[in-house]
């Protein structure tokens, strides 16, 4: 290799890293290009990939290779940024040209003058700014940038998908039908690693969690492998339920768990929170209703390395979990004034089962409780006031006023429009858990009815 492509190769190394370190990739800045596709592919239901190929004229500037590291850092603003175009060309072996982005340069005055006069000052003037047409084709364009040009700019778009492994997901709007076989061919082409490309078309089973789907593109293969917080999840995504858009927040809870502490995990699935609490060496029972995700959970927990002493599954109903193994295991670690903790992550009906936890043990069988357990409920809420929503909901379903346990309510994401993926975090006590909020709440009822009787009777309450 001769000495001055050498020179040109450290530059381009230099290049991706800088571009990296201020986040170049990002479709977001506005300093890159937004150059859009043809107008004329609005509305397309298939895939003709010519269809895109326009002429677009842009700026460049032409430099000596000996200029670029000076120089480079200077443009950063004005590069021409798209898929599989590099803005730094090296045209011989002393030329280069930096393509700029047309939308922001148009001619030497685009520059502000603090600009031209930094370039100026390095040899650089208005002569070193040039103009050429440019072809940009399919191939140049984001996933984000075709379906944007693509689907009807009067209704909402594909906002967005998930990625599982080699599998693509994409929840269409019923306005989007029509256009799901190009949509599959886009992310297909577009997406790194993806094989198969699959729409939900009903909604989340709520007994096994999990949804029917269509194949859009691609391989009709669900067997899927993630990698989620040091730990490797395999399962049979048609079958079980799985959201990589919950990845932080699994995080989030593992990193509160120590070691020697409890975790009862009410709808483990395949195990985003049980696995990983588990390897910390916290003491895990994780159970889950579905059996396609009982069999994975115990795949995973085997395939992780989890030591036998520190997990135990079960494939069982929730409500029977909490009072049946919870109702047994709970005491001896509080006995031992472990920490305890306890997922419930089913937004759409886990907060059903907080009933379960009030009386759910005689008083002279609860041992004294150092520390409260802690309860992570998870609670979709739809409407404006998520947090107050939310709180409701928690409060609703244990029957009585536990505003006084509740320490935190969180929002984990957005799911659509009016509509919070919420966790509530509830303190759980004594008095929840030999019911004697439920016994405070007759008696306060009891009491009110007695004053509200005496009051319609025409009798006047006496003066203390």
């Amino acid at each position: 290799m001769k000495c001055s492509e050498k020179l040109f190769s450290t530059y381009l190394r230099y290049f991706k890293i800088f571009s990296k370190g201020n986040r170049y990739i990002s479709t977001a800045n506005i300093f890159f290009s937004k150059m859009r596709p043809p107008s004329s592919v609005s509305g397309l239901m298939h895939l003709d990939k010519k269809l895109f190929e326009m002429e677009s004229q842009i700026s460049y500037l032409s430099i000596k290779l000996s200029q670029l590291q000076t120089i480079l850092p200077i443009m950063k603003k004005y590069l021409l940024k798209l898929e599989k175009l590099k803005p730094v060309q090296h045209m011989s072996s002393d030329e280069i040209e930096i393509y700029l982005n047309p939308n922001v340069v148009s001619d030497w005055t685009s520059f502000p003058t603090e600009v031209q006069n930094l370039l100026e000052k390095m040899a650089i003037t208005e002569n070193n700014l040039l103009r050429k047409n440019l072809t940009v084709k399919y191939e140049n364009y984001t996933a984000e940038e075709l379906l944007k040009a693509i689907l009807p700019s009067e209704r909402e778009g594909m906002s967005s998908f998930t990625k599982i492994g080699h599998i693509v997901h994409v929840n269409l709007r019923e306005h989007l039908l029509p256009y799901k076989e190009i949509i599959g061919e886009i992310l297909y082409d577009k997406i790194p690693g993806c094989k198969s490309v699959v729409n939900k078309v009903n909604m989340i089973d709520n007994t096994y969690r999990y949804f029917s789907m269509e194949l859009l593109k691609g391989d009709n293969d669900m067997m899927t492998t993630v990698k989620e917080n040091n730990c490797t999840f395999k399962f049979d995504f048609s079958k079980v339920y799985w959201n990589s858009r919950l990845c932080t927040e699994h995080e989030r809870i593992v990193k509160l768990l120590k070691e020697n502490d409890v975790l009862f995990d009410v709808f483990a699935g395949v195990g985003p929170f049980s696995i990983p609490a588990a390897k910390k060496k916290c003491f895990v029972y994780a159970n889950d209703l579905n059996p396609d995700s009982f069999n994975w959970l115990k795949h995973n927990a085997k395939s992780n390395k989890v030591g036998e002493n520190y997990f135990k599954s079960f494939n069982i109903d929730g409500r029977d979990f909490i009072k049946n193994n919870i109702r047994q295991n709970l005491p001896q670690h509080l006995i031992k004034k472990q920490k305890v903790f306890i997922t419930m992550n089913l937004p759409a009906m886990a907060v059903e089962f907080l009933d379960s936890f009030v009386g759910l043990f005689n008083e002279d069988e609860l041992p004294f409780i150092s520390d409260p357990i802690t309860i992570f409920v998870y609670c979709f809420a739809k409407g404006e006031n998520h947090i107050d929503i939310a709180k409701n909901l928690v409060m609703d379903n244990f029957g009585h006023d536990v505003s006084d346990k509740i320490s935190d309510i969180f929002r984990v994401r957005t799911v659509s429009s009016m509509k919070e993926m919420m966790r509530v975090t509830v303190k759980l006590d004594r008095d929840i858990l030999v019911g004697m909020c439920k016994k405070r709440k007759f008696e306060d009822s009891f009491h009110s009815q007695n004053k509200k009787s005496s009051i319609s009777d025409g009798k006047k309450p006496q003066k203390s």
